[in-house]
């Protein structure tokens, strides 16, 4: 197993979302030019349409009327937004079956941290495949996936998907992105126009600039365009928008364990990953249960409480192996299954706040002085034991200078 240390994202994309999403209701609209049409202030417009009338002209956000001009022959079916927003919703949590890390962007798009599936899915490929066989079986609707290193590269990826499925593998970003158009970038009207004034229409002419070239031109945007033509990793993290309870990782042990050193491995690979997801969710857990599959087809469960809680492996191995010392095991370890709860937020700890730094000694001298030379008097004192025998709290301790 292996683990990415870059964000890896993928983007699920369902072309013509709002079409296939009505010919779930209405198969006879297939092979159709159809048009969905949004009524705003009773004007119709283009919300989507079928595949034919997009190469006849039509394109999003046009005028009905102007549609009929192009395609006399169009049918024209009126948005439910309703149905279409349930059978979205519905598509959201399935894909939080495979990562609960998913971020809508528009119905029919939502982006996946994926970083840490491989691992499970053997490669970014297999993972992509699962995600559109399970909008495929599950809805009959027909999405596209790609995976990059950033939101942008994955929603090409997934937009120029041939066989369904696109990665872009690290370090190949900016070969990827050098043909595609610069109308394609994520900026306002005004950047776009810019951009074609000055002869850049496509991200591999846009990227030979340097990245003050780009800033002095264009200011914050600049700098923008520079990270995207040469495909820079994203910093933000797609967010965890799921209440998650339970974390649980589950491992088929290779051959078989047994003894106290090879279960004591076998946990620290699991712990990894587990902990790995508790870093990311910035939760510490309060109890962890260990479930062993054993060869003579019997289970041994274990629950354990931690002392406080916690997000470090090696705290959970130590509590884990000595609640395990007094355990027989009647047969080898088949799969290893670890599940942490009663998670709580991990703000973690500052171990070296406190600790005697370099120059500490002199800066406290110096505030010390400053201090009693604005105010006369020393305002700010250390505590010490007086008598540790007096009843009383006032005689038991004693302030003097820091």
């Amino acid at each position: 197993m292996y683990y990415y240390t870059h964000m890896r994202v993928a983007c699920v994309h369902i072309p013509h979302f709002y079409l296939q999403a009505e010919c779930l209701s209405n198969p006879h609209l297939r092979q159709k030019p159809v048009v969905i049409v949004a009524m705003p202030e009773e004007r119709g417009f283009v919300l989507d349409c079928s595949e034919e009338l997009v190469e006849r002209g039509v394109s999003s956000s046009m005028p009905l009327k102007d549609v009929y001009h192009l395609c006399f022959d169009a049918i024209p079916v009126f948005v439910k937004r309703r149905e279409y927003a349930s059978t979205w919703e519905n598509i959201l949590s399935s894909v939080a079956e495979i990562t609960l890390r998913v971020e809508a962007h528009e119905p029919g798009t939502a982006f996946l941290d994926i970083t840490r599936l491989p691992g499970m899915y053997k490669s970014e490929e297999l993972v992509a495949l699962a995600l559109a066989r399970l909008i495929h079986d599950r809805f009959h609707l027909k999405a596209k996936v790609g995976v990059g290193n950033s939101r942008f590269v994955a929603r090409e990826a997934a937009l120029c998907a041939l066989n369904d499925v696109s990665v872009v593998r690290t370090g190949t970003e900016r070969e990827f992105l050098s043909p595609i158009s610069a109308c394609r970038l994520p900026v306002s009207k005004d950047v776009r126009e810019r951009l074609h004034l000055l002869g850049l229409d496509s991200l591999g002419q846009i990227g030979v600039f340097t990245l003050s070239a780009l800033t002095s031109q264009f200011g914050a945007t600049g700098k923008a365009l520079w990270e995207i033509t040469n495909g820079v990793e994203e910093q933000d993290r797609i967010p965890c928008v799921f209440a998650i309870t339970d974390i649980d990782e589950e491992m088929v042990c290779e051959g078989p364990v047994y003894s106290r050193d090879q279960i004591k491995i076998a946990l620290l690979t699991l712990l990894e990953k587990l902990c790995l997801e508790l870093e990311d969710l910035g939760k510490a857990c309060r109890a962890v249960k260990l479930v062993f599959d054993l060869e003579n087809k019997s289970f041994l469960e274990k629950q354990f409480f931690m002392h406080a809680p916690t997000a470090h492996k090696e705290d959970i191995l130590r509590r884990i192996m000595a609640g395990l010392e007094e355990v027989d095991l009647p047969s080898p370890i088949r799969i290893m299954s670890i599940r942490a709860s009663s998670l709580v937020p991990c703000n973690g700890k500052q171990e070296r706040l406190f600790r005697i730094r370099s120059g500490l000694s002199k800066s406290m001298a110096d505030v010390s002085g400053f201090l009693k030379t604005k105010y006369g008097s020393m305002p700010v004192a250390r505590v010490v034991r007086n008598d540790v025998g007096a009843l009383l709290p006032d005689d038991k301790f004693m302030f003097v200078d820091p």
